[in-house]
């Protein structure tokens, strides 16, 4: 009898221990979450538009000359014999894939959803998904985002199977078919994890 209630005693602590390690578990990892999120969140980041949306000029920002000028190919201006850009493309500021690492010796691409916004204007964005794409046998990321002041209340944080679509199905043909191969999408941390990754003076 005396045997009996010392292992339920013993037991009842165990237990009462193993609950408190699960629960201050559970705590840290939720604070290692929130911690990673609001991170995430607080962050600005500021792209500059090239080329409009609903236009089919290929511009390309000239650091050197600091101007937007067509892009050259055989002397002849490029133009993308396909739908016009679904949305305003750009860069990010700041940020410069370095071909020592992978990069293409630009900075970070950047496909802004919304009304058409002129060619130069600085844009604070807030990314909500990245296209990643193979050109040429290399890796060629399109983060997508929306402007913070956007009106489109629609898109939030995610992307809509349908909006994914529409843009996948641009990227992978303005080139030509079989030009451009889809890897995958990713979700908006990821995309801002790429902007993090090539961003100067982090």
């Amino acid at each position: 009898m005396l045997q009996t209630l010392l292992f339920t005693i013993i037991e009842n602590k165990l237990l009462k221990i193993s609950t408190q390690i699960t629960l201050i578990f559970l705590i840290f990892i939720g604070c290692s979450v929130k911690e990673k999120k609001s991170s995430n969140e607080k962050k600005s980041f500021t792209a500059v538009v090239e080329i409009s949306a609903g236009t089919n000029k290929k511009y390309e920002y000239n650091y050197r000359k600091e101007s937007f000028e067509v892009q050259i190919i055989n002397g002849k201006e490029r133009v993308i014999n396909y739908l016009p850009y679904p949305g305003n493309y750009g860069f990010i500021t700041n940020t410069y894939m370095d071909p020592k690492i992978g990069g293409d010796g630009d900075a970070l691409d950047v496909l802004i959803i919304s009304e058409s916004i002129d060619q130069g204007s600085e844009v604070k964005i807030n990314p909500i998904g990245i296209l990643k794409l193979l050109d040429g046998g290399e890796e060629d990321h399109k983060v997508i985002a929306i402007p913070q002041e956007s009106k489109m209340n629609f898109i939030k944080d995610s992307l809509t199977h349908s909006i994914k679509t529409i843009i996948q199905t641009w990227f992978c043909n303005y080139k030509g078919l079989n030009k451009i191969k889809y890897i995958s999408w990713g979700d908006r941390n990821e995309a801002i994890d790429e902007i993090k990754k090539w961003t100067i003076n982090k």
